[in-house]
């Protein structure tokens, strides 16, 4: 059966490594690497790791038999190009806006008494984006091997906030505590409780002005990235 196939298998194990490697890395194998190698060694080991397991998805997922799950139904399609609307805002302004939640970033400051920018929607904005585009592309791409890498990458995302807070609170817990206190993982759920207060200034202007300039960038050099155009069609 194609379920078989060799390019399936090297799919699953491509995936556990990746986003396996990345949560054993990052938590019970970090403390001792960095004793033994140091911080820039350890991030030397994570950045291979990563790679070699990003590689290997990229390249089993090309090699891979389509295996139809639920296919490509149209009406997703355009679900997910409304999805990665709310993927590229989370990314675009999350990734460059300052946080504690940033690895080495925890004594950022933060003015919480007189709002934030993105972290009082959420405090993993960029992490949302990543699971956001994760979720909309399993809906809209239906097949066992793309089902596999993008249920690994939103896997990746949605355990990753747990795994940050849960690092930083155990090792940075005076500057960390104060960023679970005023924000939540859940968009919007710390505004709506009263516990977060958004200054639309610190987002930006530039950076709300961006998430437009990349979402039509990637719908136009999706076919040259992918071969296949992201556009709905019947």
């Amino acid at each position: 059966m194609q379920i078989f196939h060799h390019s399936i298998l090297a799919m699953a194990l491509s995936t556990i490594l990746f986003v396996g490697g990345h949560f054993v890395l990052s938590h019970p194998l970090r403390g001792p690497i960095t004793r033994l190698a140091g911080a820039q060694g350890f991030r030397a080991i994570y950045t291979l790791v990563a790679a070699l397991g990003l590689g290997w998805m990229i390249h089993a997922h090309a090699t891979a038999p389509y295996v139809a799950l639920w296919g490509d139904p149209i009406w997703a399609r355009h679900l997910l190009l409304l999805i990665m609307i709310f993927a590229v805002a989370f990314a675009v302004i999350g990734f460059t806006t300052p946080s504690p939640s940033f690895v080495g970033a925890e004594k950022i400051s933060m003015d919480y008494a007189h709002g934030l920018g993105i972290q009082a929607v959420t405090r993993h904005p960029g992490l949302w984006g990543f699971g956001l585009w994760a979720v909309g592309h399993m809906i809209a791409n239906g097949d066992l091997a793309t089902v596999i890498l993008t249920g690994g990458i939103a896997l990746l995302a949605f355990g990753g906030m747990a795994g940050i807070d849960a690092r930083k609170l155990r090792s940075f817990p005076e500057q960390y505590q104060p960023l679970v206190a005023h924000t939540s993982v859940l968009p919007f759920a710390a505004l709506i409780g009263g516990r977060a207060k958004l200054d639309w200034r610190k987002i930006g202007l530039w950076r709300i002005a961006a998430v437009p300039i990349v979402y039509l960038l990637l719908l136009y050099l999706h076919p040259y990235i992918i071969g296949l155009s992201a556009m709905p069609m019947p």
